[in-house]
């Protein structure tokens, strides 16, 4: 009789810490979800990245935005299951198709007939627009993103989504997954301020 109030304290002591790690696991999915864009301007300013990126933009339709989303995903740690994925894809492809795209459109054709300084000042607003365009697109990824779970290797199975061939797809997110690690140092998204306060 004399252990069972001991037994209680451990087992009210299991609960909190697996309450714990709970709302650790939390704090750090919504730190990601919050950060994710800024530490993307980073990851897309690595060397090589942009070029790659754009490359797979041009030859297999890669939404850039979404697959660096995904990159940081995985690598700090973040997942989620095929049927909420694809619905994530659908919600940023709406987004894309509708804003994105036009605008990107829009500041090709501008950057190809510049002639005096208002329109290179029109081009540059263009450029502006499509770039928040694009934070938009992450910041609903983010907000769709942050209540769900599941597993990793986001990325490559976005990549296999859009069918990219699996050689290219393959070296694309190794190329990701070390400019991750470089960019944010093992750790990405999350920052200790935002454990503490949590």
């Amino acid at each position: 009789m004399e252990k069972a109030p001991y037994a209680f304290e451990e087992k009210t002591l299991a609960s909190v810490n697996a309450g714990s790690e709970q709302d650790t696991g939390a704090a750090r999915r919504t730190a990601f979800c919050a950060n994710v864009f800024d530490v993307m301007v980073r990851l897309y300013g690595e060397p090589g990245i942009a070029s790659w990126c754009l490359e797979a933009q041009t030859r297999h339709a890669v939404d850039v935005p979404s697959l660096l989303f995904f990159a940081l995903a995985d690598s700090d740690g973040h997942g989620a299951d095929d049927g909420e994925m694809q619905r994530l894809l659908e919600r940023a492809g709406e987004w894309r198709a509708l804003f994105v795209l036009p605008l990107r459109h829009l500041r090709l054709t501008l950057r190809q007939g510049r002639r005096n300084t208002a329109e290179i000042e029109f081009y540059e607003k263009i450029k502006a627009a499509e770039l928040e365009a694009e934070r938009l697109q992450v910041r609903r990824l983010a907000d769709d993103f942050l209540p769900l779970e599941g597993p990793g290797g986001l990325a490559a199975r976005y990549l296999e989504t859009i069918s990219m061939p699996e050689p290219e797809a393959g070296t694309l997110v190794g190329r990701l997954r070390d400019a991750a690690k470089a960019v944010c140092h093992g750790f990405p998204i999350m920052r200790t301020e935002d454990l503490k306060t949590s």
